[in-house]
């Protein structure tokens, strides 16, 4: 049965968020003003650290009023939440370290934790489980997902590999969130009556949106589609592959909302997502609250570069913002919640250059 969750309370500070968010978007909760939200640091308790490296050492900010986090502040936002998000660019290390270094901490701190993954879609289900039960070996497990490149050469295995061996470590569930594509193609060219007419066992694989989308997130989604104002969107062209968009926000939260529902007491439910699915509460944030209004979801996104405050452009993109230098490619993974870092620092022509978010 579900677990019952407490209802959040809605702050005025909501107003505010909704100030900052302007053109760009907006939020429209604040866990940090929440009355269950006891653990933000006190002005001035937290120092910038001047030397950033990841992931515990990176600049974070509370993406409202941009006050200084720790990682201890980072923490007990987890310990507060049912659900945590945090959104990458794919190619981006640091949020991978931080993605990892969060559900290591949320394995051994809440048995039962799930990682949820927007990079492993419905149907490769059997193909997660049977390497977390040991059926099938790492080699055959990215194999049949089609996994090995997907941000990159040879990255799931530097980015996401870690955190599906933790939850294998600790007997706890890995969630393919995601909607097949080729079910998403179908809802860019056809719409939703083609989905709708498809059979019970090919609608499982997705969920259908619940909430309307926020103009906001569909404005964004144009100004990207834009080039950023560079050449004018095709309003028919933006709303044809939002709806492709759409359907992997809505096939994701009911994943994430159902892991939730089945997770052992207290577990929490830790989704890794380009960020552009959950900065400014988008299309994600709002199908899971359609779905579980109760849950209390704590946001986190990843910023390339250093930052001694948080910048202007990130205000209200979610409720942690995190700074980071490019780290060292090679890096791979947690031991007993330790980095494990190469001796040989990377060369720079050896770091990606190219930034995607969705």
């Amino acid at each position: 049965m579900p677990r019952p969750r407490a209802q959040p309370w809605i702050p005025a500070l909501a107003v505010v968020a909704v100030a900052l968010g302007a053109a760009a978007g907006c939020r429209t909760r604040d866990p940090y003003a929440d009355i269950l939200w006891f653990y933000k640091p006190e002005p001035g308790e937290v120092i910038v650290p001047r030397e950033q490296h990841g992931p515990r050492q990176l600049a974070m900010f509370h993406g409202t009023d941009g006050q200084p986090l720790d990682w201890n502040a980072l923490w007990n936002g987890m310990r507060w939440a049912d659900i945590v998000i945090i959104g990458e660019q794919h190619d981006d290390g640091n949020a991978h370290l931080v993605q990892q270094a969060l559900y290591a901490e949320a394995v051994a701190a809440w048995p039962g934790s799930v990682i949820s993954m927007e990079m492993l879609e419905r149907d490769e289900q059997p193909a997660v489980d049977e390497y977390l039960t040991g059926a099938i070996g790492e080699d055959e497990f990215i194999e049949r997902t089609g996994s090995r490149d997907w941000a990159g050469k040879d990255t799931w295995v530097r980015f996401y590999q870690p955190m599906v061996d933790e939850a294998r470590r600790a007997k706890c569930r890995v969630v393919a969130a995601n909607a097949p594509r080729g079910f998403v193609r179908m809802a860019r060219t056809d719409g939703w009556d083609a989905l709708r007419a498809l059979p019970p066992e090919d609608q499982r694989l997705f969920s259908l949106p619940r909430a309307d989308a926020p103009a906001s997130y569909r404005a964004r989604f144009a100004e990207f589609m834009a080039g950023g104002g560079e050449h004018p969107a095709d309003d028919a062209a933006v709303d044809q592959v939002l709806r492709a968009q759409r359907l992997w926000d809505s096939t994701m939260a009911d994943s994430v909302v159902e892991a939730l529902h089945a997770a052992p007491s207290g577990a929490k439910v830790v989704h890794v997502v380009g960020q552009f699915h959950s900065e400014y509460d988008g299309g994600l944030v709002s199908e899971i609250q359609a779905r579980a209004p109760f849950a209390k979801v704590l946001t986190v996104t990843v910023q390339r570069g250093d930052a001694l405050a948080l910048r202007p452009e990130d205000a209200g993109k979610a409720d942690v913002v995190v700074y980071g230098p490019r780290p060292n490619p090679q890096w791979r993974g947690f031991i007993a919640g330790s980095l494990s870092q190469p001796t040989e620092p990377a060369r720079e022509e050896e770091l990606p250059s190219w930034g995607f978010a969705y």
